[in-house]
């Protein structure tokens, strides 16, 4: 034994309370993050030894692995713990690789599978007798027309998939949604049917409960629950405040249950929704992996991470935690971000339910309590404290700013918009250059649209490009396949990062949102003065916003929404210069 372990996913906070529960009992521990992250939370902490950087699971999957397994083979490490689904997945699928180094603190592949995949899920928990909403599975757009009739409203869209495969070394991300209406449910779904069947589900309303375990080989020989205060987003999500309850004995058996059937080892949390008014529950899914709110287990006595390392390289199964209820954990820019959501009062989901003032001054005055810490706070390690709150107030100002920024800047370019100047500048112009930030997504649909709509030799040259450090990805699959139906290939797209020799070299320089003329200007200052707003070259706003928003990670709804933009902007710039 080494006593070391590797810890991923390090700009989480389980992951920084991963490494404090681990440095507390002398282990040493290696952090690793992307290679983007240039200060993870988790290298604030003084159980942090090393700091290892590897590539974007998601993006680069071919090469993570091979970095990784490189690492491990490099150094002597006793457990390698994921922390994420953008790692766990790949990780158990490259298990016998990464196990000829280290163990891996994971099931086995095809479990894990199963948890990942909520159609499976949902299959094993209705024959284990477990209640799970009602809903049904769509695997083809096809389908979807029929379903949509006979569905009641609202329906959650769930990805039987939250990570799925894609084209290439490219994996996708999937997020949960909801409908209200046939029309919704058919136009949400599609896109994400290009990737992974969808589960439409009834919405079943109740308190956002969490039961965590820490299971040998189907027996649970540890279990904490958590109830969740504050969620984002509003309408259910990750939980930014949460308390510490006892186990419920229901929830407890429904989760027995399903850890015994897939002879579960490692932790998970199984969540439900709660309705205490008719007590009743439904599974909404099992997380197999660290959780978001692990900071609060351990506060409370449940120290999962350092018992997951007693049985996987000790074998010693008989923890016996001593957990107080009642205790209170933050996560404080998210909870902060909630407070404003809250106080604006901006989204019109009909989901939401919104706290009434008292609630909002006693979720916040609870601060004070002995009861209460945040995600980041330890007596014995302040650092990761201090950077929290510095970063959080960075960001809080910047917010500020960039409100500010964003209300003149807007007032100054709606004017541009209206003058007409975007389409005028483009006259003897002879290389048009659009920018973004990852120039995969929208820079890259508006070179394609462009070269479509041109489609002559007697054109200006057009490249795109974006601020991302990292060249040669390819674009996103969301993207790719809302192109494909309107006959623009990005299938081999590779993006590239922004340099002095395009900027001299482009005669109009067109970007999507105001942050990317303003750093566009700080970077490259002769560039300000040929620089527009995409969004300015159709005049009237209700056919076009001023600025168009980075669909990366959001609805498939948004994606089709701004390529239909780009590709009508780029028509627009077209008929200039035929």
């Amino acid at each position: 034994m080494h006593n070391t372990v590797l810890v991923l996913d390090g700009n989480e906070f389980s992951t920084l309370s991963i490494v404090r529960s681990l440095g507390r009992q002398n282990l040493t521990v290696t952090v690793g993050a992307e290679v983007e992250l240039t200060n993870p939370i988790s290298q604030y902490s003084k159980h942090t030894n090393n700091l290892y950087k590897y590539p974007d699971p998601l993006t680069e999957a071919d090469r993570f692995i091979t970095h990784i397994t490189e690492y491990l083979s490099n150094n002597n490490f006793d457990l390698l713990i994921p922390v994420t689904e953008k790692t766990t997945l790949i990780l158990a699928q490259y298990r016998e690789q990464i196990e000829q180094y280290t163990r891996l603190a994971l099931p086995d592949y095809k479990t894990l599978q199963l948890v990942s995949n909520k159609d499976q899920t949902f299959k094993i928990a209705h024959e284990e007798g477990i209640p799970i909403p009602q809903g049904v599975i769509a695997t083809q757009a096809t389908d979807l027309k029929d379903l949509a009739q006979k569905l009641t409203y609202p329906i959650v869209i769930k990805p039987s998939q939250s990570v799925a495969n894609s084209n290439k070394d490219t994996r996708v991300k999937l997020t949960v949604q909801y409908a209200f209406n046939s029309s919704e449910l058919i136009k949400k779904s599609q896109d994400i049917l290009q990737h992974t069947p969808v589960i439409l589900q009834e919405y079943f309303r109740g308190d956002g409960v969490g039961v965590e375990i820490l299971a040998n080989h189907g027996d649970i020989i540890m279990a904490f629950q958590h109830k969740r205060l504050h969620e984002l987003p509003l309408t259910g999500g990750g939980s930014c405040l949460r308390e510490s309850v006892t186990v419920n004995p229901q929830l407890l058996e429904y989760a027995t249950r399903l850890i015994k059937r897939l002879n579960w080892h490692g932790v998970a949390m199984i969540e439900f929704k709660y309705n205490n008014t008719t007590q009743q529950s439904c599974l909404m899914e099992i997380n197999g992996r660290f959780w978001g709110s692990l900071p609060l287990a351990i506060s409370a006595g449940a120290d999962f991470p350092y018992h997951l390392y007693r049985m996987l390289v000790h074998n010693e199964t008989n923890p016996k935690p001593n957990i107080k209820i009642g205790k209170l954990n933050r996560k404080f820019k998210d909870d902060l971000y909630w407070y404003i959501l809250v106080l604006l009062r901006r989204d019109n989901n009909p989901l939401i339910i919104w706290p009434n003032f008292s609630q909002i001054c006693r979720d916040l005055i609870v601060i004070l309590s002995p009861q209460h810490r945040f995600d980041s706070f330890d007596y014995d390690d302040p650092k990761p404290l201090f950077a929290d709150l510095a970063l959080t107030s960075q960001w809080f100002i910047e917010l500020a700013q960039e409100f500010i920024t964003q209300r003149y800047w807007q007032i100054k370019f709606n004017r541009q918009k209206k003058s007409g100047m975007a389409i005028k500048a483009l006259k003897a112009t002879e290389t048009i250059l659009f920018l973004c930030y990852g120039n995969i997504n929208r820079s890259a649909a508006a070179q394609k649209c462009l070269e479509k709509h041109l489609a002559t030799n007697n054109h200006p040259a057009i490249e795109s490009t974006g601020f991302h450090i990292v060249n040669q990805r390819p674009a996103d699959p969301n993207m790719v396949s809302i192109a494909k139906k309107q006959d623009v290939d990005l299938s081999n797209w590779s993006s590239n990062t922004v340099n002095k020799d395009m900027i001299e070299r482009a005669g109009i320089i067109y970007v999507m949102e105001i942050a990317h003329y303003l750093r566009l200007a700080s970077e490259y200052p002769t560039a300000k003065h040929k620089t527009y707003l995409l969004g300015s070259v159709i005049k009237d706003p209700k056919q076009m916003p001023l600025e168009l928003i980075d669909p990366y990670g959001k609805s498939p709804e948004t994606y089709e929404e701004i390529f239909n933009y780009i590709n009508t902007a780029t028509k627009v710039i077209a008929t200039q210069n035929k």
